[in-house]
């Protein structure tokens, strides 16, 4: 008896160090089908955009196309030493007030609204767009963005993000605004069948910051 009772207290002591644990601090690395946490704002953590990467493997339906994600400084919601900084980025985008569980795994943002985007290749593509032309046009941009959803006090979504497949010269500010960072952004062009060959696209990111970031992805067209 006195031996169980001892396996019962263990067992109750591990448990309660892994539930505090697991409270401190969130993992941005796991999935939307991981536990929830009590938070004050919903946005766990911002990047401060600072270079263009591919992103790899399939993505969506957009190929063929390219997407890429926005790396740079990771702005934390319950890391001391960013504390001051986030606070100041949670007022700016008014998500303050939360005040409910989030999963563990949602993703960030980034930290800087996006003031345009252009893209151009250095093959033609029609009549209306050789090489060295905008092709913002015929070029739809793929992005989920928690603006919506944080601007409406948290109540104009039940997927705590907007979805947008869209044109790039459609895009607004709101739009352009609290994107998600893993998402990352996808290029495509809408009709595949006009474009054709290889070409070298050039996508420029110009921040509302004044920071502008480029990056030239290689796509194939049968």
């Amino acid at each position: 008896m006195e031996k169980n009772f001892r396996q019962i207290v263990r067992c109750v002591g591990l448990f309660s160090i892994l539930a505090f644990a697991s409270s401190c601090k969130e993992d941005v690395e796991e999935g939307w089908d991981s536990p929830y946490v009590y938070v004050e704002s919903y946005i766990p953590y911002y990047v401060e955009p600072d270079s263009l990467t591919l992103k790899e493997g399939r993505w969506l339906d957009i190929e063929p196309g390219v997407a890429i994600n926005v790396k740079g400084r990771v702005i934390y919601q319950n890391q001391d030493s960013d504390k001051e900084q986030y606070e100041v980025l949670a007022k700016e985008y008014e998500d303050v007030g939360y005040n409910n569980k989030a999963p563990i795994g949602r993703e960030g943002a980034i930290s800087v609204a996006i003031d345009s985007i252009s893209v151009v290749s250095d093959v033609d593509i029609d009549a209306s767009h050789p090489k060295g032309t905008e092709l913002s046009d015929i070029v739809k941009l793929n992005t989920r963005s928690y603006y919506l959803f944080v601007k409406s006090g948290y109540k104009d979504t039940t997927d705590q993000y907007t979805y947008k497949d869209k044109f790039i010269s459609e895009y607004t500010k709101e739009d352009f605004t609290l994107l998600l960072n893993r998402h990352g952004l996808g290029f495509h062009f809408d009709n595949t069948k006009v474009v054709k060959g290889t070409h070298n696209l050039t996508i420029s990111i110009y921040f509302e910051n004044g920071k502008k970031l480029s990056t030239t992805q290689t796509v194939k067209f049968n």
